[in-house]
């Protein structure tokens, strides 16, 4: 896929109040690309770097056409970061709620459509589709519980820009066009923590469907070293622990943890606990 990149100075990084509404605080970095005269500014949203920066080089990965003054301005993220349109219209809110917009998807991410029973239909579907699926039309999400031969679960802290921002995780998200789940499954844990594993040393847990969401799940399992380094993925990650498995569970079952994860746990729980206790049962022996 080509990519657009744009370099942007940063006129109100973020937590910095506009001087025409004191009132209203930056929750994302903002400014203008380089080059542009200052009478015909191309503003531009950083989105997906959650702290404040001065410049940025990144991607264009939508662009915001306001109705009212016929004024476009550009969506910018970090390489390989990419957002639906519900998640950019939740980042922009804060200044867009006072124009009449729509927002075009650049290079939008594309999944395979599904039906029920995990059967391709044949067409497509673009990830800023994904909240607005037809009757009987699903794609497939995956998520990966990491293990160390410590018996520890890897959990991940969402950033700050993301929806529920600062919330924790596990590893996850959607299979790309092409792709089955495991393959999924396996590219998705690369991105986020940066480790590597072949899609056949992917251990299932547990699949389902979630008709309300238009998904199909399928969770897996793998095993690390109790000392492999995670490198956190830019825009999508900001911090990371290695938690014992009762302290995972009062974590699951809190407010710091993404709420619709904690309902698929909770409604798994059963067939998780048994899979993570074989997998420890069998590390302690």
């Amino acid at each position: 896929m080509i990519e657009d990149y744009i370099t942007m100075k940063v006129e109100y990084p973020i937590g910095s109040v506009s001087g025409d509404d004191p009132s209203m605080v930056y929750p994302v970095n903002f400014g203008y690309a380089y080059g542009a005269a200052d009478q015909e500014k191309q503003e531009v949203y950083l989105l997906g770097v959650d702290v404040p920066v001065e410049e940025y080089t990144g991607v264009i990965i939508a662009r915001v056409h306001r109705n009212n003054d016929t004024k476009t301005l550009l969506v910018a993220a970090p390489e390989n970061i990419r957002y639906n349109r519900q998640q950019i219209e939740e980042m922009i809110y804060f200044q867009e709620k006072y124009y009449d917009y729509d927002i075009e998807i650049i290079n939008d991410e594309v999944w395979d459509a599904y039906d029920e029973n995990e059967k391709r239909l044949g067409f497509d579907i673009p990830r800023s589709m994904a909240k607005s699926l037809p009757e009987g039309v699903y794609h497939v999400v995956v998520m990966i519980y990491t293990l160390t031969d410590k018996g520890r679960i890897l959990v991940t802290q969402r950033a700050r820009n993301k929806t529920y921002p600062l919330k924790w995780e596990v590893t996850g998200g959607s299979i790309l066009k092409g792709e089955s789940s495991r393959e999924g499954a396996a590219r998705e844990l690369h991105e986020e923590t940066g480790i590597i594993r072949e899609p056949e040393e992917l251990i299932p847990v547990y699949s389902f469907v979630d008709y309300e969401r238009h998904a199909i799940y399928h969770s897996f399992m793998h095993m690390i070293a109790d000392d492999t380094h995670v490198v956190l993925q830019e825009g999508e990650t900001r911090d990371y622990m290695f938690l014992p498995y009762e302290e995972f569970l009062k974590l699951v079952k809190s407010e710091r943890f993404v709420a619709s994860e904690r309902r698929r746990f909770l409604q798994n729980e059963q067939i998780i606990n048994k899979k993570i206790s074989q997998q420890i049962g069998f590390i302690m022996r």
